[in-house]
This record gives C-alpha cells, sequence and structure tokens, in this order.
C-alpha cells in the first residue's frame, strides 16, 4: 500500500504560509542534492554586454575567469520571461542565438570582444556564454522505505522533482516511472540493467536516473541517492544528507456544510490511500464503463461500452474477459453512455444505454436472459438520456431527462421507478438552479453528506468547478480547482420540438441543437468510517484561462474526502495519456480488494487507431 501527502504535494506547487521547520530542514537538504549533481556539470561562463561601440562589445567578464584572448563566445538575445502555469514562478527566459562574439582583450575588471559577423546589431544587456548546453532530463524513482516512511518518501521525491524542474538546466519529464516499472514487472535494481535501459529509452528521452532509499534516525531521516547514467546504467554520484521528517498537515477549514460561507478552497486536511494494481489495454474506443451483478450470481461484472456495442466482462484475477455482447444494427448509432442498476427488482442488473441515432435519441434498456445468457432488449427507442446513481452503495437511483431543442437537454431530471410492469416517472429532481447553467444529469450525484434529513446536489458547473448544494438550494461548496473538463460532447435535437413549423416541400430539416460538453461520472464511495467523492480530472494544453477550448493532454483521479468540515482534496493517481472515458467503484471479490476502475481514451495514436486503457487501483 502506499501513502501519499497530497497536503504536500500542494504545498509544492501552490505554496504555504508558515512553512515548519522540518519543511525548511527538507527544502535544505535538497537544495543541496541539487546543487551536489550541478556540481558535476560545470556551469557555463556567462556574462552581459555592458556597452557596443562601432564593433567592440565591453563585457562583464574579467581575470579570474575561465575566459581568455581568443575564446569565442554565442551572444545572446534575452526575450521574454518564462512563467511556470501553475506556481507563477520565473523558471526562465526565451532566448535567441544571435552568432559568436571573440575575446580581444582581458582586463581586471572587464573584456572586449569583436562581432564575428559584423552585421549583427548587438546591444547593452545581450548575454554571452561560452556553450550552448542541452538540457539535461532526470527521472526520480520511488524512494526505498519501510511501510512506516513511505510518505515521506513520496514527498521528498515530489520536492526534490519540483527542484529539479526549477534549475534553468535540468528537467523532470512528464513520465510515470513508477508505474513503467510496475507494468513491466520491475524494479530499481533492474532497471538498471542494458535491455532495460532501452526499453526505457524508447518511451521517454532520460540522460540520468535518480534512485534512493530513506530511513529513520532519531527525528530525522537520512536520505541516500545514487546518480546513473541512462545510456549504460554506470553509477556517477553517490551521496547522503540528513533531512527532517515532513510537518503534519493544518486542520484548518474555509466553509464547511454547517457554516453560512461558501467553501472556495479545497485545500487537503487528510491523507488519500489508493495503489495501482494492473492494467488493460484495448485497440478500440472506450465510450463509458459501470459496474453490476449483470447475471444474478452475487459477483459484480463489468460493463463497457463502444459507439456501437455493449460488451460485458469477467473481472476474473487473470484479468477482463468477455462474458456477453450486444451490437448495434447499423453504425449510424453513437452510444453516449452506459448505467446499470437492478431497478425492476428482479435480481439482475439492468443495463440502460443512452444511444444517438440520426438525429435524436433512441436510447434502450437490455438485460441478461436467465436461460440463454443472452442480452436482450426490454425497453427500446426511448427519447432520453440516462442515469445512475449509487450514494455510498445505496440502492440505485434512475435519472433521465429529455432533450430538447437547441439544446441537448429540456426540462426536468425526472427520477423514474419500475411499476406496472414498465418504467415510469416518479418524480422530479429538485436541482439548483445555477446561473449560466442548463440542468444537466451528466456530472451531477446526490447524498446525504452533512448527516441531515434531505441530501445535497454535488454537480459540475460549466466553468468545470465542482458545487455543492442544500436541499434548500444554499451553495455550500464552489471550489477554485477545475474537475471533469471531458473532451467530448454532445449534439441531440428532437424532431417532436421543431415540428411546429413544416419545412417548405423538398427542404431538408436541420438539426440545429448546440452542442454542450459531456461531464464525466461522479462516484460516492464509503471505506469503513470514511466516505470519499471520486471525480475525473482531465489536464488540459489550453490552461484555465480558455478551459473550455483546451485539447486534454493527459488525466488522472481524484479522490475527495467527505467530512462534516466540508471536502478535502486527498489523492491524485498519476497522469496517463488521454482523456479520463469512465470510473467507478468495483467491491471485493475473487480474492481482489476493493478496487477503482478507471478508463482513459487516446484517440488517433500513432498506428492510427484508439487506445483505451482500464486502469485498478486498490483501496
Amino acid at each position: 500500500m502506499k501513502k501519499l501527502s497530497i497536503w504536500i504535494a500542494f504545498t509544492l506547487l501552490f505554496g504555504a504560509a508558515g512553512p515548519g521547520l522540518a519543511q525548511a530542514a527538507s527544502d535544505t537538504s535538497l537544495d543541496r542534492i541539487v546543487t551536489q549533481i550541478e556540481s558535476m556539470f560545470p556551469s557555463d561562463t556567462d556574462g552581459l554586454v555592458l556597452s557596443v561601440d562601432t564593433g567592440t562589445l565591453t563585457l562583464d567578464l574579467r581575470q579570474g575567469q575561465s575566459i581568455k584572448r581568443g575564446d569565442r563566445l554565442h551572444l545572446i538575445r534575452f526575450g521574454e520571461k518564462i512563467v511556470h502555469p501553475t506556481t507563477k514562478e520565473k523558471i526562465g527566459r526565451k532566448e535567441t542565438d544571435l552568432g559568436q562574439v571573440e575575446i580581444t582583450e582581458v582586463r581586471r575588471d572587464f573584456s572586449l570582444a569583436r562581432l564575428i559577423d559584423p552585421s549583427v546589431q548587438a546591444q547593452p544587456g545581450d548575454g554571452v556564454r561560452s556553450t550552448l548546453k542541452k538540457q539535461l532530463s532526470f527521472l526520480v524513482a520511488p524512494p526505498q522505505a519501510k511501510a512506516g516512511e513511505r510518505q515521506a518518501g513520496e514527498q521528498l521525491r515530489l520536492t526534490l522533482e519540483t527542484k529539479l524542474n526549477r534549475h534553468p538546466r535540468f528537467k523532470v519529464p512528464d513520465f510515470d516511472l513508477e508505474l513503467w516499472l510496475l507494468e513491466n514487472n520491475l524494479d530499481s535494481r533492474s532497471l538498471l540493467r542494458p535491455e532495460n535501459l532501452a526499453k526505457l529509452k524508447e518511451r521517454v528521452a532520460v540522460d540520468y536516473l535518480l534512485l534512493s532509499s530513506i530511513r529513520p534516525v532519531k527525528d530525522k531521516l537520512v536520505l541516500d541517492y545514487k546518480l546513473f547514467s541512462a545510456a549504460d546504467g554506470a553509477l556517477q554520484k553517490q551521496a547522503k544528507v540528513l533531512t527532517g521528517k515532513p510537518p503534519t498537515p493544518p486542520r484548518t477549514a474555509q466553509g464547511a456544510f454547517g457554516d453560512q460561507e461558501t467553501q472556495t478552497s479545497l485545500q487537503p486536511r487528510g491523507q488519500g490511500l489508493v495503489r495501482f494494481l494492473n492494467k488493460h489495454e484495448f485497440r478500440f474506443k472506450i465510450v463509458d464503463l459501470d459496474v453490476g451483478d449483470i447475471n444474478g450470481d452475487g459477483k459484480k461484472e463489468v460493463v463497457v461500452i463502444t459507439p456501437t456495442q455493449v460488451v460485458v466482462l469477467n473481472y476474473e484475477e487473470s484479468g477482463l474477459k468477455p462474458m456477453a455482447r450486444f451490437k448495434a444494427d447499423s453504425r449510424d448509432h453513437r452510444f453516449l453512455a452506459v448505467d446499470v442498476g437492478d431497478i425492476n427488482r428482479n435480481g439482475r442488473d439492468e443495463i440502460f444505454v443512452t444511444d444517438h441515432y440520426e438525429d435524436q435519441l433512441a436510447s434502450f434498456v437490455l438485460e441478461i436472459h436467465p436461460n440463454t445468457q443472452r442480452l436482450e432488449p426490454i425497453w427500446q427507442d426511448v427519447n432520453l438520456y440516462f442515469r445512475i446513481i449509487h450514494p455510498f452503495g445505496t440502492r440505485p437511483i434512475l435519472m433521465a431527462q429529455a432533450p430538447g431543442f437547441k439544446n441537448p437537454f429540456k426540462g426536468p431530471i425526472m427520477r423514474y421507478t419500475f411499476r406496472g410492469n414498465q418504467y415510469a416517472p416518479r418524480s422530479q429532481l429538485r436541482v439548483p438552479t445555477v446561473n449560466g447553467t442548463k440542468p444537466m444529469l451528466y456530472g451531477l450525484t446526490r447524498a446525504n453528506l452533512k448527516n441531515g434529513k434531505a441530501p445535497e446536489t454535488i454537480m459540475l458547473d460549466d466553468d468545470f468547478h465542482l458545487r455543492v448544494y442544500s436541499h434548500e438550494g444554499r451553495l455550500l461548496v464552489k471550489s477554485d480547482d477545475y474537475f471533469g473538463r471531458d473532451p467530448r460532447s454532445i449534439r441531440v435535437g428532437v424532431v417532436e420540438d421543431i415540428s411546429i413549423m413544416a419545412p417548405p416541400e423538398g427542404a431538408t430539416l436541420i438539426n440545429q441543437s448546440e452542442p454542450v460538453g459531456f461531464k464525466g461520472r461522479l462516484e460516492l464511495v464509503k471505506q469503513g468510517k470514511n466516505r470519499y467523492l471520486l471525480l475525473p480530472l482531465n489536464h488540459t494544453g489550453g490552461g484555465k484561462l480558455f478551459p473550455g477550448f483546451a485539447s486534454v493532454e493527459n488525466s488522472s483521479l481524484a479522490i475527495l474526502s467527505i467530512a462534516r468540515e466540508g471536502l478535502a482534496k486527498v489523492f491524485e493517481t498519476r497522469k496517463q495519456r488521454g482523456y479520463l472515458a469512465g470510473l467507478h467503484s468495483f467491491p471485493a471479490q475473487n480474492g481482489q480488494p476493493e478496487q477503482v476502475l478507471v478508463v482513459t481514451v487516446e484517440e488517433k495514436t500513432k498506428n492510427g487507431g484508439d487506445r483505451s486503457v482500464i486502469s485498478s487501483y486498490a483501496w
């Protein structure tokens, strides 16, 4: 099992007021490591142009520096600052190589140089540098540690990666080394074998590997690190540093379920705990995923949909094996979502598929036949969107919503039940009105969060902020953080809503619906006495300024704890390539622990096809 202090990760990324002495000690010790590594690669001779006089440059290089007459230096024009998008810290400046200058004289307090190319327009403030060396890339492996020190080890690794990235000549690639080791059944020692280094270099460009171990000494930690060449595995440097243990996260809250103030910060107040188990790769696009007991044997199956197929998978220790399949009768269908639950209460979970067919919805419900074990439709051509929620594992609640003209979603979200041998609306869900946000059953769930008489509504708004509303409609939580950011959209109109004015004879009726961004599943789970909210977290390349127009580069699963004081982000899995298309909890069975299943999708990979990965994480 692996512990991760998200409070520390938050502190490293965004900063925190009043760091403790232990944190200061850790920072100082890790700064020492970066300095020791830096000393292995002598810095370039850097200087500035003080003045320019008819082709002669006066530089701020003087006697005693590693420079002599006849040396040639690169002339550098500095551009705008490079600012980290998250920390807002300056991490460098853009540079343009203008050509070369030659040192003609070295004096006590300055040097003189001439331009190799007289046409170059040098100016005061330009830089000179002896060489233009490339950045060196480092991968930092998780420190080896005993169970009680793994949290501190993960914290130190995150801190060290951040400090290396801030160095102008160093970088840490966006690559999950720990996950790669697990996928290839390797550890830190076997990684250094030539054949494994070659395999790693095929996946990521890296120059050096930093491996380490930690052990406690009284109230301190000894960090023993080794730096290896990624080219041949040769040891480059080995040293030990003494560092302080991480401070205890603060437990102050900004807003809470019991307060009148709206909570905005999800700054962590606790710890999350999941570990990567394995992954299953598919060479097709998985649109959505849900979990249920499809055949009534008391065990859960995994249900996935592609754009035109429904596949039921047995989840065994050996992997995911197809059990049943249903295929659309034409490629004009486009499945949008799948939801599983025993709504008709016959002991077998039904499969609710939201289906976009031509210019309208043609959703349907499947159930497995007890004798043939085949999936058979029991409700077809339904002009509704479906979503089933299971708040903290309670009885499933079927929600449905109709499509509308110019907007894919129309009218209230209704709760459906099964009575009189058919599915029928029972009541309207009381969903708070949000300015600028039309009611939408995706990206929405309901549960009793503060142990009151009525449930709260949890939803993602159109700007990807998480909101929580009381039963009375009071805003309890509006996060500063962004969640969801699903790159997919929904565009569905309904024929009956636009039949008021018939088109002229021979004219074509055009669907004028406006697309709406899809919002992923919000999953509520309970672990012992603890309650959590699972959220998709798609990381975009366009940043926060224009989140609706940004492209998703990678994704992760975010876990928020739910307490009387409010919500706190306590865990986030490592980033994976592609967008997060679906997530769901999976119970303990067949000797396996309780898990969370996450689907990520890469569209149009290098080989031209789609790639989907179902990753499993154990609590």
